[in-house]
């Protein structure tokens, strides 16, 4: 059987009342930041876009050349 794999959106307020959208993919019970569509981590306020793939961090250059590579 496989396993079901769902991405969804956490909001987490910062000390600063700041909001910080993270993108997580729900592996087995786990949640690995991921976003195949663009940044996982964003903080509009902070300035802050964080690139991730299946819990690995990436620069937006890497994730790129590895999304192309990946047929979503």
């Amino acid at each position: 059987m496989a396993e079901e794999y769902t991405i969804k959106k956490y909001t987490r307020e910062e000390d600063d009342g700041s909001k910080t959208l993270i993108h997580a993919l729900n592996c087995s019970g786990k949640l690995k930041t991921h976003n195949p569509k663009g940044p996982a981590v964003v903080n509009k306020e902070r300035d802050i876009s964080e690139y991730y793939l299946y819990g690995i961090k990436h620069s937006k250059d890497e994730w790129e050349k590895r999304i192309k590579i990946k047929a979503y």
